[in-house]
């Protein structure tokens, strides 16, 4: 906290046009790491015309791990603060369109804006994104890691809301031998959400899991492997883990 409150000190007792140059200054904390503090701390005291500014900043004016970089990172965690009180349709499809960003720490966060807005509008947040679903790769990724957050699930309702759209999103893998490039991303997302929702409604899930181990499809059913062994699966129920990892191996023995 107190480091929140001095950024924020710095940048009010500074010129909105020296804003820049400050978050540039100060964009890491050690080697190429982003100094979150500092751009969670100006998505609360910028404005949107800030914002609108720096995410504008694309991967060639703003290199992965460059200070330029990091403004845009700030202009989406604000994008992420401001939607989170106010509906607009365009910031969203800004925020959809740095969601397929080559830069990893920036794809990243838009995961973060978006759980700005479902820790306060859950339901709505699951409306505007409910075509990201039917996206890329990345942004499937980003609408699931924004939703399956231990942080913001809250209730065994929102978790079951979170597991349906797991299902939708897992069938993406059907009848797909080869994962690779944005989609191997999105598959290792699509596991930890899964632990995630699935220690919130324990029982949603291994519904949804077990109807998926019975599909006759290798990717599916290595991801369906890797939740069920996780620790997380483990502590819910070991003995429910264990069986269906029987099923799933006396499949390929056969």
């Amino acid at each position: 906290m107190k480091v929140l409150e001095s950024y924020e000190e710095a940048l009010m007792n500074i010129s909105p046009k020296e804003w820049p140059a400050y978050l540039k200054e100060h964009a890491f904390i050690s080697g190429n790491k982003f100094n979150t503090e500092l751009a969670e701390t100006f998505a609360l005291v910028g404005t949107v015309l800030d914002f609108k500014k720096f995410i504008g900043i694309d991967h060639l004016e703003g290199p992965t791990g460059t200070s330029e970089s990091f403004l845009t990172y700030c202009g989406v965690l604000g994008y992420g603060r401001y939607l989170s009180k106010y509906y607009d349709h365009g910031l969203f499809m800004q925020l959809r369109q740095r969601a397929n960003d080559p830069r990893l720490e920036i794809s990243q966060g838009v995961v973060k804006a978006l759980q700005y807005i479902a820790k306060k509008k859950f339901d709505k947040l699951l409306l505007y994104t409910d075509d990201w679903k039917n996206g890329t790769p990345l942004e499937q990724c980003a609408c699931i890691g924004a939703v399956c957050n231990a942080k913001v699930l809250s209730s065994r309702t929102q978790a079951e809301s979170a597991i349906e759209l797991l299902d939708w999103v897992t069938a993406t893998f059907f009848d797909k031998p080869i994962v690779s490039g944005d989609y191997l991303i999105l598959q290792e997302q699509l596991i930890e959400s899964w632990k995630v929702a699935a220690s919130r409604n324990p029982e949603k899930a291994q519904r949804m899991i077990e109807r998926w181990i019975k599909e006759e499809d290798a990717t599916i059913n290595s991801i369906m492997e890797k939740i069920i062994t996780s620790n997380y699966m483990q502590k819910i129920d070991s003995e429910w883990a264990d069986r269906w990892l029987d099923n799933l191996n006396n499949k390929y023995r056969a």
